[in-house]
């Protein structure tokens, strides 16, 4: 990203009159979720101080540490196993993703069969901020049916927002090795037992924040409306 955000975690980068993770929790507030749990690692005190109980933004947080950080993705969704019940349903979302609350409400009102993973899936790729670095998916019908940055031939991209069951942290176990996996090695393998749905999304904006181009294109999107991702209040960002 840049200097700064090497002495802080990404998601405390500053974006508007917040943070990116900020912006994402405001806009979990204003659709009407009450709980999250926020995994940390690299430099958890700076996310905790920044973010505390999450009273300020009218949310309860709930911190699950992974002390295996450096390892990849997958293991982060693992740390949040034991916070959730066997047949809870729950939102997954990346802390450096910003989204229009469009997305996240169509999402929450999708419906969702025991054992399967739902995820969000751009049809409108043309449009993406990064396409060679982004997550390619094929869609077929409501089935998922591979997902992979090296994808030549695809029909959506992965915008990185799930609504799952506890069927995830099966998949994550029985695709680890060594202790280790990546979330696609998760979703891979909900692919080959058919449960991993797709949610086909159009016209409305979201990005991966994963350079200092898109930082900055982020932030003039969301200088034009910060509206449209459910955000309008200042937090105490800690810092």
């Amino acid at each position: 990203m840049n200097e700064h955000s090497k002495e802080i975690p990404k998601c405390l980068v500053n974006i508007g009159n917040t943070t990116i993770i900020g912006a994402i929790l405001q806009s979990l507030q204003k659709a009407g979720i009450e709980e999250v749990v926020i995994v940390t690692g690299y430099k958890e005190e700076s996310i905790r101080n920044s973010l505390g109980n999450g009273g300020e933004l009218g949310l309860r947080l709930t911190y699950a540490f992974n002390a295996n950080w450096q390892k990849k993705n997958g293991v982060s969704v693992m740390t949040a196993r034991d916070f959730f019940q066997k047949d809870e349903h729950f939102l997954l979302m990346m802390s450096d993703h910003l989204f229009e609350g469009a997305m996240l409400y169509a999402l929450i009102d999708a419906p969702l069969d025991d054992g399967e993973v739902l995820l969000a899936v751009d049809r409108n790729y043309q449009g993406i901020f990064d396409i060679d670095d982004a997550m390619k998916v094929v869609l077929e019908k409501t089935l998922i049916r591979n997902i992979g940055k090296e994808l030549k031939n695809y029909n959506g991209i992965d915008c990185g927002l799930f609504k799952c069951t506890p069927a995830l942290f099966d998949a994550l176990e029985k695709s680890a090795i060594d202790g280790d996996c990546s979330l696609s090695d998760g979703c891979r393998q909900l692919i080959a037992e058919q449960k991993f749905k797709g949610l086909a999304i159009k016209d409305t904006f979201w990005i991966d924040i994963d350079t200092p181009q898109a930082l900055e294109f982020a932030k003039k999107k969301f200088g034009e409306s910060s509206r449209r991702f459910g955000v309008g209040t200042q937090i105490d960002k800690g810092m």
